[in-house]
């Protein structure tokens, strides 16, 4: 059994669907709720953990995507989206056991590495990095 973190955000269209329970029935994982706002006719957003076997977890996924949901897998607590990184190295410098690091002038980041002490977000002058609770207010706001 293994576990992913993953961060949910569905479109207005689903807010009166069953998909959670389509899920667990059609993929046999569990899904441990930490947070979710769900909302008639508004964009929605549920931060939870996928328990299974690594192809269910795969097949959970895939079937979220197909029903139209978009997702964040974060790690440690850290959303890193590496679209918005511009490879500047200010992260580099405050991560202590080299999570991010530089490579052939681009941030590379390892998330094995990562201890979650949160010294990289207020670094990023270009919010590549956030703390998953920032991504789900900002998302919160949409």
């Amino acid at each position: 059994m293994i576990q992913k973190s993953v961060i949910f955000h569905f479109p207005p269209e689903l807010y009166d669907k069953p998909v959670i329970s389509g899920l667990i029935r059609n993929c046999e994982v569990e899904v441990n709720i930490l947070e979710a706002y769900i909302s008639p006719q508004q964009a929605g957003h549920m931060f939870a953990i996928l328990q299974g076997e690594e192809g269910r977890i795969d097949d959970a996924l895939r079937y979220m995507e197909g029903m139209g949901v978009s997702m964040v897998l974060p790690v440690r607590n850290l959303v890193w989206d590496e679209t918005k990184c511009v490879h500047c190295g200010a992260c580099v410098g405050q991560c202590r056991p080299r999570a991010f690091r530089m490579e052939s002038s681009r941030v590379v980041f390892d998330s094995a590495r990562c201890v979650a002490c949160n010294l990289c977000i207020p670094s990023c002058s270009y919010g590549a990095i956030e703390s998953i609770s920032s991504h789900l207010k900002r998302k919160g706001e949409i």
